[in-house]
């Protein structure tokens, strides 16, 4: 083996164990916060030695590994987590204990650390052991379990043998949704170690033509970057189910593969379209806008306009849609089967059109550099949910987008500082008996998204989506934040990386609390939220993906914004429309700060050693200072600094619980619901 070959061998090794453990660290602190391992009494604290609960060979076995953990934990539930608010005997060790059977003394046990986001977590790298009381009594060391064995344990005690009955109404146990969340654990495990292959031995020699690929700062490679993370805190993010690793590698932004897209025609009298495809500049004699007007050059739309000449289709009474290469194959045959038995739609046979798979994995960039970018919808399950692309998630994309730009036109400095992608040109099959909710026409869609040209053509202008922030990259290039930070002409140090997060802080939350105090937010993960740079400064946001802009009534009414009337399915809960303003500033506490700005400042921690409550310092002043620039006032103000601020208890958006409540086969919509945890700034 040549010397560069073992270094790659070894490097994936590395990012493979690192990738496994995070997902295992993430599971856990989900387990935590969530309070599944408290049900029944079986998860308690420990205050080693002090207790006095574990064997010497045991409490031996633990320091021998590293675990011997030093200081506070900030709770108070029982005696011992009480002990450890004054804590600070540096010999001190924390562990937290779940019994699995406290008749047998079989347990699970694992080091605990003072928190901020929950009242404490498990640290990464440092192990969970599972210890047998008839073992440990004979001296045995105990073992070592990974994310896979720690859930089957968890879900066995809790739901034993009729754990598909208890966890869902599911008869049939394969479709329990334990057990589909034991397969999306296992599917991530499984992907995660495809992805830490593919960082190792192609990050260095993956090519994007024409976007300069050798540019950290094209979004291809960004939107490549944020894919290693996926979700952050999220232990099934990687799960893409559905795919092979063929598929994987083939249409992964990981993989970072170009994908030719492929054609289907559909006959105009069963298309809905969004209000782009009607514009003045349609191309003459044909009744709207077509997706290759917008996505082809003229050579490839010549390409697409053949083929329905040679199937003798007519321009006037078909419409070419394009098509995700692996949908094309795995999901519309069985999915709209009678349609191309009757002509309603008709495969071509071209394919053109290349572009690259985004984070997301539905929404594709191109590689020609346009800044025309396209979402198509695929049948994989991800996060529990099919991510097929509705005609109703489309309009009301469609209606979102019109209210933020309602919105802009009321705020001058959102005027100013934020931007939109235009996604209003869309296309969607929808059958003759216009069913909007029905599961077949999900499939065959599609929706041009335009990033706005001032954005993306300037030389001295960048677009950083904020979930490429969060990235610990593995395969040795240099995270987006040290490039960023040699741009500005920053010395590479913890104080600049501090000094770049207040600014993405200040900007962030100044942006979302003039939306809020109109009555609107946006979804504001990391995926969705893009930073705007000139000349290495952040002048704004850009958002994508419009559909889920959700709303307080009440406050839009004040300030004379019209109420979208989002189509919703009648009888289904949704959370667009909140009620009370304290329901939609939880998106913000949540999405916004302990999900997307955690994940940048975890990160931010990592890559420079920092404390991490260094930089919620930074956060909060940061929050604070947006309040005032928001121009918050009266009861408004006086909300959110109660909210953010003053109560011991946040809203925290749950990630297992939902999938484990999950009834029935994955819909396109996520699995979702919120629990409580700590106020962060009460932590520290």
């Amino acid at each position: 083996m040549s010397s560069s070959a073992g270094q790659h061998t070894l490097h994936a090794q590395t990012s493979a164990s690192e990738s496994q453990e995070r997902i295992l660290t993430d599971l856990v602190n989900a387990l935590l916060v969530e309070g599944l391992l408290d049900v029944g009494g079986r998860g308690e604290l420990l205050d080693v030695p002090n207790s006095g609960t574990l064997s010497p060979h045991l409490l031996s076995f633990l320091q021998g590994q590293g675990l011997q953990r030093k200081n506070t934990v900030h709770v108070a539930s029982t005696e011992a987590e009480s002990a450890l608010q004054t804590q600070t005997n540096n010999d001190s060790a924390f562990y937290f204990r779940w019994w699995v059977d406290r008749g047998n003394g079989r347990f699970l046990i694992f080091p605990v650390s003072a928190a901020v986001t929950q009242s404490y977590r498990y640290s990464s790298g440092d192990g969970v052991y599972e210890v047998d009381g008839t073992n440990q009594h004979l001296g045995a060391d105990p073992t070592r379990l990974g994310a896979m064995e720690l859930l089957e344990r968890v879900t066995e005690s809790l739901y034993g043998t009729q754990e598909q009955g208890q966890a869902s109404n599911c008869s049939n146990e394969e479709d329990s949704s334990v057990a589909r969340l034991k397969q999306l654990l296992l599917l991530s495990l499984e992907q995660t170690n495809w992805s830490d292959a593919y960082a190792a031995v192609t990050a260095a020699k993956a090519k994007i033509d024409s976007l300069n690929s050798e540019s950290p700062w094209s979004l291809v490679e960004q939107e490549r970057r944020a894919a290693f993370r996926d979700r952050p805190f999220h232990p099934v993010a990687k799960a893409k189910g559905g795919w092979t690793q063929a598929d994987y590698e083939a249409f992964s932004a990981e993989s970072g593969k170009p994908i030719t897209l492929e054609w289907i025609a559909v006959q105009r009298d069963y298309v809905l379209s969004g209000s782009g495809s009607s514009k003045d500049n349609k191309p003459e004699g044909l009744p709207e806008v077509t997706p290759a007007d917008l996505l082809l050059s003229l050579e490839d739309r010549s390409s697409v306009h053949n083929a329905l000449e040679r199937q003798g289709l007519s321009p006037e009474q078909y419409i070419a849609l394009p098509v995700h290469p692996w949908q094309r194959s795995s999901m519309l045959p069985h999915m709209i089967r009678a349609e191309l038995e009757s002509g309603i739609c008709v495969p071509l046979d071209v394919a053109t059109g290349v572009y690259y798979a985004t984070s997301s994995a539905r929404s594709l960039a191109p590689q020609n550099g346009s800044n025309r970018h396209l979402k198509l919808p695929l049948g994989i399950v991800s996060l529990g949910a099919v991510r097929y692309l509705p005609a109703v998630h489309m309009m009301n994309g469609e209606r979102g987008q019109r209210l933020l730009e309602q919105a802009l036109a009321l705020d001058p400095v959102l005027r100013e500082r934020l931007s939109l992608c235009d996604e209003k040109s869309w296309w969607a099959y929808l059958p003759e008996n216009g069913d909007y909710f029905a599961e077949p026409p999900r499939h065959l869609s599609a929706l041009v998204r335009q990033y706005p040209a001032a954005l993306t053509e300037a030389g001295n202008s960048r677009i950083v989506p904020m979930s490429a922030l969060a990235v610990h990259t593995t395969d040795g290039t240099d995270p987006i934040l040290d490039i960023w930070i040699r741009e500005r002409g920053l010395s590479p140090s913890a104080e600049s990386a501090a000094q770049l997060f207040k600014e993405v802080c200040l900007q962030f939350f100044t942006i979302c609390l003039r939306l809020f105090r109109l009555g609107v937010m946006p979804e504001i993960h990391g995926q969705n939220v893009v930073l705007t740079l000139k000349d290495g400064m952040i002048t704004g946001m850009l958002l994508r993906d419009h559909d889920s802009i959700r709303l307080h009534v009440p406050w839009m009414d004040q300030h004379g914004l019209d109420d979208p009337h989002y189509k919703m399915k009648p009888g289904y809960p949704n959370s667009l429309y909140n009620e009370t303003p304290q329901k939609l500033l939880l998106y913000l506490q949540t999405l916004g700060i302990q999900v997307n700005l955690y994940s940048i400042l975890e990160a931010i921690a990592s890559l420079y050693s920092m404390d991490e409550k260094q930089l919620w310092q930074v956060l909060k002043d940061s929050l604070y200072q947006a309040i005032e620039l928001a121009e918050l006032t009266g009861a408004v103000k006086e909300l959110v600094v109660t909210s953010l601020f003053e109560k011991p208890i946040w809203p925290w958006k749950n990630l297992i619980k939902p999938l484990l409540e999950q009834e029935g086969t994955p819909t396109g919509s996520m699995p979702a619901g919120m629990g409580e945890t700590v106020n962060p700034f009460h932590r520290f």
